[in-house]
């Protein structure tokens, strides 16, 4: 159960990045980013149930980890990008394919590990309630971020850049929405249509 939930919270986590942290200034303009840190860290206190010193020490955490996750991110997407380039070949070259295919497994892992020292420093911070109340508010920023972007807010789907599942879908018991890490559901920045 406790690794379920640790899973659960590196998924809202990650997914929660790759929303907050895609592209800064290309998709909502410069000053998103601090409107988002600001809602943060009027929010998270009440809706953890903590001071404004443990919020504080929770979003020192956060920006500390943000440009290295935002590295392996773009990183990520470029992998992706090129993997797209060498499998829409007739005959895709494996001597170019195998290389990349680890690489982008080695940052995947790489992703895993360094949100697991996220989680474990945020963590050593909170009680299990307040690590559970931290998913509760962590989903529901999320959710908020994706209606700000436009996104539909519901259920996942094709409309919804980097959640599965769904009813009946992949995901939780009950066909809940998780959040994933695939490279090509990493929000970013896309001509209105």
């Amino acid at each position: 159960m406790r690794r379920r939930i640790l899973f659960l919270f590196l998924g809202l986590t990650l997914a929660g990045a790759s929303l907050a942290w895609g592209q800064p200034g290309k998709e909502f303009g410069g000053g998103f980013q601090d409107r988002f840190l600001e809602v943060k860290r009027n929010q998270l206190g009440p809706a953890l149930g903590v001071n404004q010193q443990t919020v504080d020490k929770l979003l020192a955490i956060d920006a500390r980890y943000k440009p290295l996750r935002h590295q392996l991110v773009t990183g990520m997407k470029s992998d992706m990008q090129r993997l797209q380039q060498l499998m829409s070949q007739p005959s895709p070259p494996e001597r170019e394919v195998k290389p990349l295919l680890a690489e982008m497994k080695r940052k995947r892992l790489e992703m895993l590990n360094l949100q697991q020292r996220k989680d474990d420093e945020e963590t050593a911070l909170l009680t299990p309630m307040q690590q559970a109340r931290y998913i509760m508010y962590l989903m529901s920023l999320i959710k908020e971020a994706r209606n700000v972007k436009g996104g539909a807010g519901g259920q996942g789907g094709p409309s919804q850049p980097g959640v599965v599942g769904g009813p009946g879908g992949m995901g939780t018991p009950g066909g809940m929405a998780v959040p994933t890490l695939r490279p090509s559901e990493i929000p970013v920045s896309r001509p209105a249509q």
